[in-house]
């Protein structure tokens, strides 16, 4: 998208957060392709290797979150392929867990709670055993009780297919400067 692999257009958008003193590391995790990727990312971006990428997005959030663990009290979950969220929404929610940091912090899409999303540390544990494709979604619907949620719109469009691809890269393309910058 406007010459930048997604990987990179979705690192930008998170690089701001760590001007935030809450806010220590920028972690990528990576699996298929590893190398070819690791090698064009931004400076200030920390790689994790899973080793288990191929059994799903479960399996990587879990590896994720144990090499993390010890270091950190909270973890933003945030996808690559949900590339039209704006950096002010992860703001929003990194602001929303200072102010409640034993809350899991989630966007809201249509009555829906998905990723962004952050964990504080107490749920580590529960993040360490996800297995398969589903990723954090099941954890956010048994917790929903226990959720505060930001409202984000354009987190229902994510990338799975180059029809996908194509349809951003047209609705960036009608987006003025201004609007790209905040977005």
């Amino acid at each position: 998208i406007q010459g930048k692999p997604l990987i990179n257009h979705s690192i930008y958008k998170l690089q701001p957060l760590l001007k935030n003193t809450y806010v220590d590391n920028l972690f990528v995790t990576l699996g298929a392709n590893k190398n070819a990727i690791q090698a064009i990312l931004p400076q200030g971006v920390s790689v994790i290797a899973s080793q288990h990428w191929s059994e799903g997005m479960g399996h990587t959030l879990a590896e994720s979150v144990h090499s993390i663990k010890a270091t950190s009290t909270h973890v933003l979950v945030a996808l690559v392929d949900q590339v039209l969220i704006s950096t002010a929404h992860y703001q929003q929610l990194l602001c929303a867990s200072k102010e409640q940091p034993n809350k899991i912090i989630a966007t809201l899409c249509d009555e829906k709670l998905m990723a962004p999303a952050i964990f504080p540390e107490k749920y580590f544990p529960l993040l360490v055993k996800l297995e398969g494709d589903r990723g954090a979604s099941k954890l956010l619907q048994q917790h929903a009780k226990k959720t505060n949620a930001i409202p984000c719109k354009e987190a229902k469009i994510d990338i799975d297919t180059l029809s996908d691809l194509e349809s951003v890269r047209q609705q960036v393309a009608l987006c003025s400067p201004e609007q790209l910058q905040s977005s």
